[in-house]
């Protein structure tokens, strides 16, 4: 029995964002190493975003705004790898 390191990715915040893209999403994680930096970069923003939002002082933090930039940018990068995985070789 092998062990991995990696920690395991959830996933359901970028199927759910991009819902008729779930199997090719996966497929992508095992195969592509980009596609999964971006994929783990966008996670973590997404997780911060929140963190950041739950302090008292959230909404007007520099680091919400931030990464209420960065999250539409991360999106628009994963569907450009979605849409050139999709088409035919």
């Amino acid at each position: 029995m092998t062990t991995s390191h990696t920690p395991r990715l959830n996933l359901e915040q970028i199927v759910a964002r991009f819902p008729g893209d779930g199997v090719l999403i996966r497929r992508l994680m095992l195969k592509d190493e980009t596609f999964r930096a971006i994929c783990e970069e966008y996670m973590l923003a997404r997780a911060s975003l929140s963190w950041f939002e739950a302090l008292p002082d959230g909404n007007n933090r520099q680091e919400v705004r931030d990464f209420r930039t960065l999250i539409p940018e991360l999106e628009v990068e994963i569907e450009q790898f979605l849409q050139k995985s999709r088409q035919p070789l």
